[in-house]
């Protein structure tokens, strides 16, 4: 007897495509090959590697401390709203203890999938290895990188923000950004001058207080003998919220100090 025969009525042959709902489904995998993300070659939290198009390769001296300063090319409308002599002027009035073994500064250009997914005022790796395009040099250790901007965007915010969202909208507001709301949206305003200002008084203060941090936490225990893996696994397991609020302060502290003393703010130097 026909298998396909039961009681009468007709089986079909098994089809297990019509059987399975979640074919060409998300649930499936469809689709997770191909998401719009941004490459990170970098292995962990603060580690980067990183294939760099230098416009400019600069050896400096900066209260006698020699300092290598990179400036990729611009390209998609981006500028860099700091000039490198900005950048080595602010530095020589931050204390040299606060940036001891920070040797390289980028003036990065960001991919476009990085502008849109992942958009920062710059940016501090613990640990970098950068290459160099048509270039065998090749660099490593702590980098700070300043990113290029579309100057003259306008960046959208959500009108529901944390206290710590709300603080970054002031700063903003005070580093000369225009910030208006408009329905369920806060947008900011950017120029030349309020990157340059977010950049040069904010960002590069900002991201020196993760390395003063990090001196504090990891290399100073780690020179007095304690492990390091220990030392290291600790410090990427605080909250993210200790880790920038010490940044902040950094950077608020010694703004203030530099406002007081006259220091800045002050105008772009050109080369």
């Amino acid at each position: 007897m026909d298998e396909r025969f039961i009681g009468g009525r007709v089986r079909m042959p098994f089809n297990p495509v019509r059987r399975n709902r979640n074919i060409g489904t998300p649930k499936q995998g469809h689709g997770q090959n191909n998401r719009m993300i941004v490459p990170r070659p970098w292995i962990s939290a603060g580690w980067c590697a990183a294939q760099l198009n230098p416009g400019q390769m600069l050896r400096r001296t900066v209260n006698g401390r020699d300092v290598t300063l990179i400036v990729e090319k611009t390209s998609g409308g981006c500028v860099h709203a700091c000039s490198v002599e900005d950048v080595i002027f602010l530095l020589s009035h931050v204390p040299l203890a606060d940036w001891a073994g920070l040797e390289t500064f980028v003036l990065r250009q960001p991919t476009r999938k990085a502008r849109v997914l992942r958009p920062a005022w710059g940016r501090m790796f613990y640990y970098a290895d950068l290459g160099f395009r048509g270039s065998s040099i090749e660099k490593s250790g702590p980098a700070l990188f300043l990113e290029a901007c579309n100057v003259g965007d306008t960046i959208e915010w959500s009108t529901s923000l944390d206290p710590e969202d709300a603080a970054e909208l002031d700063r903003l507001r005070l580093d000369g950004h225009k910030v208006s709301r408009v329905g369920k949206k806060h947008l900011v305003s950017t120029s030349l001058d309020s990157v340059r200002a977010t950049q040069l008084y904010r960002t590069l203060l900002h991201e020196i207080g993760h390395w003063v941090d990090w001196l504090g936490k990891v290399e100073a225990p780690f020179a007095q003998g304690e492990d390091y893996s220990t030392l290291y696994d600790r410090y990427f397991a605080r909250p993210k919220g200790e880790v920038e609020a010490f940044a902040h302060r950094y950077a608020d502290n010694l703004r203030e100090t530099l406002e007081k003393r006259g220091v800045i703010p002050f105008s772009r130097i050109e080369g």
